[in-house]
């Protein structure tokens, strides 16, 4: 695992260049720092969540804010990892057993990891005033991301890979909620 290669991919997905796609889709030696990319993107969303607990606490509740970090850190990233496993999973049941188009789960998988990277923004929710706008926002771009990802990864004519993409988004969504 090249780490340079690795943060290199990131940044030129964090410019845009969704050739990265490309690039990760056949290499088999991928798959994990793609599930370690969704891993440390969710934990940084966990760590924005729970610096937003501490500087907006609501008002009347009392948290112990060790004990909510850990919870955070640990069962939130594996709950996110899980959750973004099944949406890649029901995007490739769609794809393959709907639509009949020819994809590789693994290439899904490495490809849907890349684009996680954009759910780490959601570090900076703690700005007051900005929070929901900052995590909106990377929810957003993870699905966009995601989105460019699957049509990288399948032949479906891009109709076919937003729809598939957003039935596993929508179960992802509804149980992160």
């Amino acid at each position: 695992m090249d780490i340079n290669a690795i943060l290199n991919r990131v940044m030129r997905l964090a410019r845009l260049d969704t050739t990265v796609f490309d690039e990760v889709r056949d290499d088999e030696r991928e798959l994990i720092p793609a599930v370690v990319i969704v891993a440390i993107s969710s934990l940084l969303a966990g760590v924005g969540a729970w610096l937003w607990l501490l500087f907006v606490k609501p008002a009347g509740v009392d948290l112990d804010f060790g004990n909510v970090l850990l919870k955070i850190m640990l069962i939130g990233t594996i709950f996110a990892a899980v959750l973004w496993g099944v949406w890649v999973a029901i995007t490739y049941v769609i794809l393959v057993q709907v639509y009949k188009e020819q994809t590789d789960l693994m290439s899904l998988m490495r490809t849907m990891g890349y684009a996680a990277f954009p759910f780490s923004l959601s570090l900076l929710m703690f700005i007051p005033g900005l929070s929901f706008g900052i995590a909106l926002a990377a929810i957003v771009l993870w699905f966009v991301m995601s989105t460019y990802a699957v049509q990288a990864a399948s032949n479906a004519s891009s109709d076919r890979v937003i729809m598939a993409n957003a039935i596993g988004f929508i179960v992802f969504a509804v149980f992160m909620a």
